[in-house]
């Protein structure tokens, strides 16, 4: 009968693992739930067998998505000739997307506007600078896929730290 439970409740914990990945996906600090999560599992050894190197490296992968999400798309749109400007537009149209969306229509609306304003303020930082429409809306453009691979960057480091917990709590 202990087993049995015991199964049980590792099936709904590998369920609260993938549900917490996809907060990643509505623009909410899934990795950050799932470093608690491993917190949870290094302090109860009953659970899994979780070093501290291991949770190391699950704190390493929620950092590394931070720096992606954060650092990504800019570098991408300076890397496709965006002008300091266009930088810019990209990371506060970005922002305030967020911000606005996440208050009219959570939890997915800040994910919507954040690509919708990291395109928008692109093309209008790097239009005010060039006066160059059909520049602007190209780094506008890569500002949005910049803000994409961004998303996946972080989608991806989950499955990592997802990965690491499954590893080290399996029967």
């Amino acid at each position: 009968m202990q087993v049995v439970l015991y199964k049980v409740l590792l099936v709904l914990f590998y369920i609260v693992l993938f549900a917490a990945l996809l907060l990643n996906v509505a623009g909410l600090p899934g990795n950050w739930v799932l470093v608690a999560i491993g917190a949870v599992v290094l302090l109860i050894p009953a659970f899994g067998d979780l070093s501290w190197q291991w949770y190391l490296v699950i704190i390493g992968l929620a950092v590394l998505a931070e720096v992606i999400e954060s650092l990504l798309g800019l570098v991408i749109v300076a890397g496709k000739g965006g002008t300091r400007w266009g930088v810019i537009g990209s990371f506060l149209g970005g922002l305030t997307g967020v911000i606005i969306g996440s208050a009219v229509a959570p939890p997915f609306g800040g994910v919507a506007l954040g690509f919708v304003g990291a395109f928008a303020g692109a093309v209008a930082g790097e239009y005010m600078r060039e006066q160059r429409s059909g520049q602007a809306v190209r780094v506008g453009f890569w500002a949005f896929v910049g803000r994409s691979l961004a998303m996946l960057g972080k989608i991806m480091c989950g499955a990592g730290i997802v990965w690491v917990l499954i590893t080290k709590t399996w029967l």
